[in-house]
């Protein structure tokens, strides 16, 4: 698909990429811990799909002494990927590259993690980054992926409009979300499309991948604000 009309037509998704290409700095400092759920993945050869500043990847691949490729949209992001790297020592490559068509071997992946990356994707897109993941990776790879649970108190008042759209025909999609990143230099627009577990769940069989474990998950102790879907790629 040409840039043009791939812009065109996934407006939203282009203009989350440029949000964060500008506070990919500050991001960093933002997400400097690993998420726990982290901890279940395992290989030596990661993926960290839409990585930001490739925390999770490279403390998967700490643990296992392998090598990551930390994949992000965003050159900023991809930047500062590539600053963690040098700094942990990690074996691997920052890549600036769009997961919904990788420029990744088939077959040649032990494990992909998507933290938050699915949620800015539309359901197109979304199902297009999930065939590439079952393409990566080798056959028993694994998949960890986490979205933003859509039902929290701070969507309450978006989610009524949202539905009152789309009985309308004015929405598309009724847990399309509008969040701001505030800085000093101003605030940037990112667009979520929360799914339910269930969608989410349907997303990932569709894709030939098979789960083995979802639930809710949170980044911080004592929450639960998160989906997660662990899935693995089998033979058939």
């Amino acid at each position: 698909m040409r840039r043009a009309v791939f812009e065109n037509r996934y407006r939203d998704y282009v203009e989350t990429i440029r949000s964060y290409n500008a506070i990919a700095k500050g991001y960093r400092f933002w997400r400097a811990r690993p998420w726990p759920i982290t901890r279940v993945v395992k290989g030596r050869a990661v993926l960290d799909a839409g990585s930001g500043p490739c925390i999770n990847g490279v403390e998967v691949a700490l643990r296992s002494s392998g090598y990551v490729v930390c994949l992000d949209m965003s050159k900023s992001m991809a930047y500062t990927a590539r600053e963690v790297l040098e700094k942990r020592r990690v074996l691997g490559d920052a890549v600036v590259g769009d997961a919904t068509s990788m420029p990744i071997r088939s077959s040649s992946l032990d494990a992909v993690i998507a933290i938050a990356l699915v949620h800015h994707l539309p359901r197109e897109l979304a199902l297009m980054f999930l065939t590439e993941v079952r393409r990566v990776l080798r056959v028993g790879g694994m998949l960890l992926v986490t979205i933003w649970l859509w039902k929290q108190r701070r969507f309450l008042l978006q989610t009524i409009v949202n539905y009152i759209k789309t009985l309308g025909g004015l929405l598309g999609y009724p847990r399309r979300y509008t969040v701001y990143w505030r800085t000093r230099k101003g605030k940037f627009k990112r667009i979520y499309y929360l799914y339910t577990e269930k969608e989410l769940a349907n997303l990932i069989t569709k894709s030939n991948l098979n789960i083995v474990s979802q639930g809710l998950v949170g980044y911080l102790k004592n929450k639960s604000n998160n989906i997660y879907v662990i899935a693995v790629k089998s033979r058939a």
